[in-house]
């Protein structure tokens, strides 16, 4: 367990941090100018990083049930495209994939 004065010590310098990380970019955005072609580019990173958070997840975790040889988060992942595809909500589908993936894992 660390102390409390390391743990805010280390807090507030990681927050400093983060902040003029974050506040170097916002205040070099007005200065620098940027290529049509990079913001092209730079504007697929969200939809690369969703499959990069999602596929580890699913295929590497060995799951406990039987019937689905360990791979209900698979099942339960095309069943939440399904679901996204037939009702285009997200807050909906998060909470379908949610209450199936415990369903699954809980009642098969």
């Amino acid at each position: 367990m660390i102390g409390s004065s390391y743990f805010w010590f280390n807090i507030f310098f990681l927050s400093i941090g983060t902040f003029c990380i974050r506040g170097f970019f916002i205040f070099l955005s007005s200065r620098i100018k940027i290529s049509t072609k990079a913001k092209e580019v730079l504007s697929f990173i969200p939809a690369a990083i969703l499959p990069a958070m999602v596929a580890p997840m699913v295929f590497y975790h060995q799951g406990q049930v039987s019937l689905l040889f360990g791979k209900e988060r698979l099942l339960v992942l095309i069943l939440s495209c399904v679901f996204c595809y037939l009702f285009k909500s997200m807050l909906a589908t998060i909470i379908f994939g949610l209450a199936l993936l415990y369903f699954v894992s809980n009642y098969v």
